[in-house]
């Protein structure tokens, strides 16, 4: 008969946002109603996630406690309406944020290392510096707060490859919000509408679970009998309070791991 130890939670994980492999594409569109344009803009992304396993040893499920993506450069707008005039803009401080913390989002199931999250609850950040001269609708500067647009929802879908300790989460994360462009005044001269896809390739250390000897996923009694075997060989492996001694109190601290379980 197999022995089993009792199994708990994995702690969340903090996975960083790579940069050099992790972009935004974001278009903004500008609705006066006489006319209306759209202008693109790409930024590299940081940032991190905060991410929790079923089981750390053999994820089988995923959850989102958290999420913070940075975009790095600063991004400038510019929307030509033909003879009725143009807008510029310029985006700084963006970033897109978890919208319920401390509510975390899930357990999805992981299948053939692919996870979807129908909707995520995201906010998006930063200020629009908008400066505009169009015809009817007049002249002036505005500065759009992004955070005003309230949260959204958005699909999260993506892959996990787990290569020993280290595991690498990459994801898409498309966004689309509106919101009135107002004037100094309160009058409203149109729409801003923000549309995008972040692509996002996170990297964190997952811990190890030094009771797991045969490294099955699963703390059993083949665990123990390899505990055993390593402790009356005098094998490093079996050295669990790290003194280079062979004890009872590596016995002790292998039963502790063992019956806490893998994190």
């Amino acid at each position: 008969m197999a022995m089993s130890a009792a199994s708990s939670l994995a702690a969340p994980i903090d996975f960083s946002i790579d940069p050099e492999r992790s972009s935004l594409d974001m278009s903004i569109e500008v609705d006066v109603g006489i006319a209306s344009s759209t202008d693109s803009a790409t930024s590299t992304l940081s940032g991190n996630l905060e991410i929790e396993f079923d089981s750390n040893s053999n994820p089988g499920a995923i959850t989102i406690h958290d999420l913070m993506v940075v975009l790095d450069q600063t991004m400038d707008f510019n929307w030509p309406f033909s003879f009725f005039g143009s807008a510029q803009a310029t985006m700084t401080g963006a970033s897109m944020s978890y919208a319920t913390p401390k509510t975390p989002t899930g357990p999805v199931p992981i299948s053939d290392g692919g996870f979807v999250f129908p909707s995520v609850s995201v906010l998006l950040d930063g200020e629009l510096d908008v400066s505009y001269d169009i015809l009817i609708v007049g002249s002036g500067a505005q500065v759009v707060v992004l955070g005003d647009q309230g949260a959204f929802s958005s699909e999260f879908v993506g892959d996990l490859v787990v290569d020993g300790e280290v595991a690498t989460i990459t994801t898409t994360l498309p966004l689309s919000v509106s919101q009135p462009f107002m004037d100094d005044d309160g009058n409203e001269l149109g729409t801003v509408t923000t549309t995008g896809t972040a692509m996002i390739v996170a990297v964190g250390t997952i811990p190890g679970c030094r009771a797991d000897l045969d490294g099955n996923g699963e703390l059993d009694f083949f665990d123990v009998s390899a505990f055993l075997d390593a402790f009356g060989a005098g094998d490093p492996v079996a050295d669990f309070d790290d003194n280079g001694a062979y004890d009872f109190f590596d016995v002790s601290a292998f039963l502790d791991e063992f019956g806490s379980g893998c994190p």
